[in-house]
């Protein structure tokens, strides 16, 4: 890419630069026309008020007839006319050698009327053989050709200027053309090229974003096959416990077999809870976690006590919240207050500043954690891992302590701002 580029930005700075040159050239070129035509328009007024002079010094001699005076005084002014707009041309100019010209030139018109007012003078004193013999003398002849070929050479220079001015600029527009044709082809080299980059490019990318999916794939895969795993051993942990408790009550088999029914009955509710929403847009806390506490809850519902406000969530929400239960619920089973007869768990939420919820789960009556307490950090144990991996899905945080005889974890998350998705009691 970098030849490109430099190849268009020396075929640009070339190009700039003759099309500057032209049109420098051009505007010169145009000036000096508009300059040299205006040189030979005052020339050719002055070599006719030179002949009209001469057409009416002579008809007045041949004649005596004062009625050609009046072209011969009209001439004079003509002249004076002339030599004033070509006096102007020239200091507008600038044309040093013009204007010497020009001094010349106005001497020898000087001269030829001078020579023609003596004949006219003469005639109009009588003297009109004198006067005949002055223009048969041939002098004022030789001063019209000397003034013919004076005008002619300064009209002949003039035009070879013209001439000059618009050769070099026609010379300059012939170097325009090849150069843009050059610069056009940069461009489409150019435009190829960035055809070429782009495409590398984006091909690239698309490796690079699908070799991305693929590891965020496996990662997912990965992740899942961990948690099927472990909440598979979860369940089967529940499952004994939900025997063991129920095996506690003093009641007859049949009893106890119902009694355990109901609960694997209302663990696998739970359990399908905790995976979203039954295909509807929201779903309500409440119920949702008094169904995955069922399992663990007395008939009295004083070992698991659950409230708060009613509030509804979107359905992705609760595959993350249900997974936080289910994984707390199970722990509380297996190690803490629901591993003992009068322990109790008690789930409470409420909504922070209108933007944010704010959920307690707290385990009183549990067995003493040894080594544990209020500052202890948390488990780093594949159960914790999910949790906060949960939480972070939702966009919060988890945290837990372990008071003595007890468990606490405080979730909190930021609410969906649509008002469509939550609604309130």
């Amino acid at each position: 890419m970098m030849p490109v580029f430099a190849g268009l930005t020396a075929a640009l700075l070339a190009l700039a630069l003759v099309i500057g040159q032209t049109i420098v050239a051009q505007r010169d070129a145009r000036d000096l026309a508009m300059t040299e035509g205006d040189t030979l328009l005052a020339l050719n007024a002055l070599m006719s008020a030179m002949l009209n002079g001469e057409t009416g010094q002579r008809g007045y001699l041949l004649t005596q007839r004062p009625d050609y005076l009046a072209p011969y005084t009209s001439a004079k002014t003509g002249r004076d006319r002339a030599m004033q707009r070509l006096r102007d041309i020239s200091v507008r100019a600038g044309d040093a050698r013009f204007q010497a010209d020009l001094k010349r030139l106005d001497g020898m018109t000087d001269a030829k009327f001078a020579e023609m007012d003596r004949s006219v003078a003469l005639a109009r004193a009588g003297y009109r053989d004198q006067a005949l013999a002055l223009i048969q003398a041939d002098f004022g002849k030789m001063q019209m050709d000397a003034i013919r070929r004076e005008i002619t050479r300064m009209s002949l220079e003039k035009a070879q200027r013209r001439r000059v001015a618009f050769a070099s600029a026609e010379t300059f527009e012939g170097r325009l053309l090849p150069l843009i044709g050059v610069l056009s082809l940069a461009i489409l080299a150019l435009i190829y090229a960035g055809f070429r980059a782009e495409r590398s490019r984006s091909l690239t990318q698309a490796e690079a974003d699908q070799a991305a999916a693929l590891r965020e794939a496996n990662a997912r895969v990965e992740l899942l096959a961990r948690e099927l795993n472990h909440r598979v051993k979860n369940l089967f942990s529940v499952i004994l416990s939900i025997v063991a408790l129920s095996g506690r009550k003093p009641a007859s088999a049949r009893e106890v077999v119902d009694d355990i029914r109901a609960r694997i009955r209302a663990l696998s509710l739970a359990h399908s809870a905790s995976q979203g929403g039954y295909g509807t847009s929201t779903t309500e806390l409440g119920p949702l976690i008094v169904k995955t506490m069922e399992p663990y809850a007395d008939g009295a519902g004083t070992r698991v006590r659950v409230g708060g406000p009613r509030l509804e969530l979107p359905a992705r929400m609760i595959t993350p919240l249900g997974l936080i239960v289910h994984e707390l619920a199970t722990n509380a089973v297996k190690y803490g207050a629901l591993s003992e007869p009068e322990g109790t768990v008690e789930i409470a939420w409420a909504v922070e500043d209108g933007a944010q919820l704010a959920l307690v789960w707290t385990e009183i009556g549990g067995p003493e954690v040894t080594g544990a307490s209020a500052n202890a950090a948390p488990s780093t144990g594949f159960g914790s891992q999910m949790t906060s991996l949960a939480a972070s899905q939702l966009g919060g945080t988890i945290e837990r302590e372990w008071p003595a005889g007890g468990a606490i974890a405080r979730l909190k998350f930021p609410l969906p701002s649509d008002r469509d998705e939550i609604g309130k009691a």
